[in-house]
């Protein structure tokens, strides 16, 4: 939400737990019929791995560095009110991120096998995930007739992180051999869990904390607000209104860091081992030692050499970056109750940037009905078409926008990305908008 926007209402407050409640996944390059579609001849879904799957349609579709997000979000409390120093708003959300990166050639070594002379690059491959509850504090208001500013401080607590620090794996192959160089490390922070380490250094056990695993209150408390896994944020967001017909607006979110120090452990793999294959010879099989235990004891010797160089260690003090989004949008109003915008939206992960730009057509009957209807291209596919509804009766606002609701009901099959709204408020104060804080759902 763009902290320069305030509703033309005097108070809110959102109902907990689902005011907002949203949720995000999203696939790029890969479409649900990539890896899912039917059966050529019987009525039954196969995945790319059947026999009868086209696995080269599904290697062709990948970049060098793939991506999954998802994203959701849940506000435990959220408040607005207005004065004459501007609009105040309160909030208080739980928040999980979760990127997994996989590169174009892990899925080209495992499909169609190694190829003689080829170096397969797997730098980036990992996972990131993220999280923590946030409290903001929010403040926005105007400057003259033509312009609105707004900012939101946010406190970040942190429930739970692995973080990539290091992603660097290369295999090389020819006739005599593989060669396998790695050099990778994360880190973790698990302030619900004991590590138990082993002589050797590795996991022996994972203790969960009793207070969590039985779901007590104030374990959960303590959890969700756990000062040793502290953050900062910062929102920043304006609007300008050159005529009555047009609003341009411009936001930056979720600018900050989270500093790790709860439970914080490392996990490093570091290694430049040749793989020469099996010499075979059937002569030195016997009755006590099988074909099937040769096989058994190279594989062995092999796990056991490429363990050496992972390592698991008590880590140090880390800190990882939120995502940040950079939002720029322009609405223009045919009537009072018909507008048309555009918005860009930039989102930048690690070791990735994901773009989308939606144009929606937003329509208001009267003072307690509106809707949405969207155009989104994302991923690089232009076929997310969505929908949204907001309901005002009473004091009672709810809203319900996806930007690929139509995608689901008829074309489920070509889906990169589902992404869902809820919310419910209380307002009062109410004064000529259609509808509280246009922009949560809609426009930024």
């Amino acid at each position: 939400v763009n902290p320069a926007r305030s509703p033309d209402c005097g108070f809110y407050i959102g109902i907990p737990i689902l005011s907002p409640l949203s949720t995000q996944f999203s696939s790029n390059p890969l479409a649900y019929d990539d890896v899912i579609y039917p059966h050529p001849t019987e009525d039954s879904l196969i995945t790319f791995l059947h026999p009868l799957g086209d696995q080269e349609a599904f290697l062709d579709k990948l970049k060098p560095l793939n991506v999954i997000l998802a994203d959701t979000r849940t506000s435990v409390l959220s408040i607005g009110f207005g004065t004459k120093a501007g609009f105040f708003t309160l909030d208080l959300t739980t928040r999980a991120e979760a990127n997994l990166y996989f590169p174009e050639d892990l899925a080209r070594l495992v499909l169609e096998g190694a190829d003689e002379g080829e170096v397969y690059n797997m730098d980036g491959i990992g996972l990131d995930f993220t999280g923590f509850d946030e409290i903001a504090v929010g403040w926005s208001g105007a400057i003259g007739s033509k312009w609105q500013i707004g900012v939101r401080g946010k406190a970040l607590f942190g429930f739970g992180n692995l973080s990539i620090s290091r992603s660097e794996l290369e295999v090389s192959t020819s006739e005599e051999l593989w060669n396998i160089q790695a050099d990778m490390e994360y880190n973790a922070s698990l302030p619900f869990a004991e590590i138990v380490y082993d002589e050797d250094g590795m996991i022996e056990d994972i203790i969960i904390d009793d207070d969590v695993s039985s779901m007590r209150p104030a374990a959960l408390f303590k959890q969700a607000f756990n000062a040793k896994n502290f953050g900062l944020a910062v929102d920043l967001g304006v609007d300008y209104r050159p005529t009555n017909r047009w609003l341009l607006s411009a936001s930056v979110l979720d600018i900050g860091y989270i500093r790790w120090t709860d439970e914080v452990h490392k996990v490093s793999f570091k290694t430049d081992y040749d793989y020469s294959g099996l010499e075979v010879n059937p002569f030195d099989f016997t009755e006590d030692y099988t074909f099937g235990d040769y096989v058994d004891s190279s594989f062995s010797s092999m796990a056991d050499s490429l363990a050496d160089g992972l390592v698991f260690t008590p880590g140090g003090i880390y800190s990882s970056r939120l995502n940040p989004k950079v939002y720029i949008g322009a609405s223009w109003w045919a009537t009072p109750n018909i507008n048309f915008g555009l918005l860009s939206r930039t989102d930048f992960l690690k070791q990735a940037i994901f773009e989308q730009l939606t144009a929606s057509a937003n329509f208001a009957a009267g003072r307690y009905l509106s809707f949405t209807l969207s155009y989104t291209f994302m991923n690089n596919n232009w076929k997310n078409f969505g929908a949204g509804i907001s309901l005002k009766a009473g004091p009672v606002n709810l809203y319900v926008v996806s930007d690929n609701t139509l995608n689901a009901v008829f074309s489920p099959e070509e889906l990169q990305a589902v992404n869902f709204w809820f919310g419910m408020n209380l307002i009062f104060g109410y004064k000529k908008c259609q509808k509280l804080d246009t922009d949560r759902p809609l426009v930024y």
